[in-house]
Parts: structure tokens; sequence; C-alpha cells
């Protein structure tokens, strides 16, 4: 989440707007994900939207761990992929805030 963050500030130049705009993407993708609601109650619509999410996969992760009950390589592979993918979401937020603070220098 804090690369998104970071990609905002990077985006806005009011800082009043940053504080908002935060907020809104921070509790927005945490209430579409399954945070504050179990992801049981959510629709299958605003799931498969929240894949698109990187607090998606950190919460399925942590949900999987919830149940889990004997750890071997099996039981902890979803557990794995789930990681890389939050890992991915990672650079790619990274790889994106660098363009853009690269293009805002030059400007």
């Amino acid at each position: 989440m804090k690369y998104i963050v970071y990609l905002t500030t990077n985006l806005v130049n009011n800082k009043n707007a940053i504080n908002g705009i935060v907020n809104v993407v921070a509790l927005g993708t945490s209430f579409l994900c399954g945070a504050f609601v179990p992801m049981e109650w959510l629709p299958n619509s605003v799931l498969n939207i929240a894949h698109i999410l990187p607090s998606y996969w950190y919460i399925k992760t942590n949900e999987i761990l919830k149940s889990i009950e004997v750890f071997n390589f099996e039981t902890l592979k979803p557990i794995i992929i789930n990681m890389g993918i939050v890992l991915l979401f990672s650079i790619l937020f990274i790889v994106i805030t660098n363009i853009v603070s690269k293009k805002k220098r030059t400007i």
C-alpha cells in the first residue's frame, strides 16, 4: 500500500489533496478486498474487481493462514503464490512511480 501512496504523492501537487486521495484509495481498496467485510459476504462481481488490487492478495493470504492446520509445501504453495503476486504489485508500482517521477523532473 505504501507504494500506491508514494505514486499518489508523485501525481498530485496539492498537499491537502494528497491526504484525501490516499484515505479514499486505502479505505476503498480495503472495503473492496474484504478487510472490513468478510470475503464470504462480498458478491462475486466485487471479488472479481478486487483481484486487480494488491490488498486482495494480502487478505486472501491471511484467510488461508487462518485455516491452515498442517505446514507443508502443498498447504504453503497458495501462500507463496499470493506473496509473489504482492511482490509483483510492489515492483509494478515502483516502476510506475519512477517513470512518473522522471517525467516530472524533465518538465
